[in-house]
């Protein structure tokens, strides 16, 4: 599978229903929100990668695996 932030190759992890969770070398662990990635494809737009990793990297200070949703993913940008 690939990492739903830097399209590189990523472990699928499973996890609670409408979320996705992946680890990538690069991006580390993460959660997705299964209602942002089908809105990141319909509109086609992709991450800023370097800011969502140091934003991932902040955010791991305080949970072990970040989750990403609409909300989290305007306040990484």
């Amino acid at each position: 599978m690939s990492c739903l932030i830097c399209a590189g190759r990523a472990e699928t992890i499973d996890c609670m229903e409408g979320w996705e969770e992946r680890f990538c070398s690069q991006c580390g662990r993460y959660r997705m929100s299964q209602a942002l990635v089908l809105t990141l494809m319909d509109q086609g737009q992709i991450f800023d990668t370097g800011q969502m990793r140091r934003w991932l990297e902040a955010q791991r200070c305080a949970v072990p695996v970040p989750f990403i949703d609409a909300h989290q993913a305007l306040l990484a940008q």
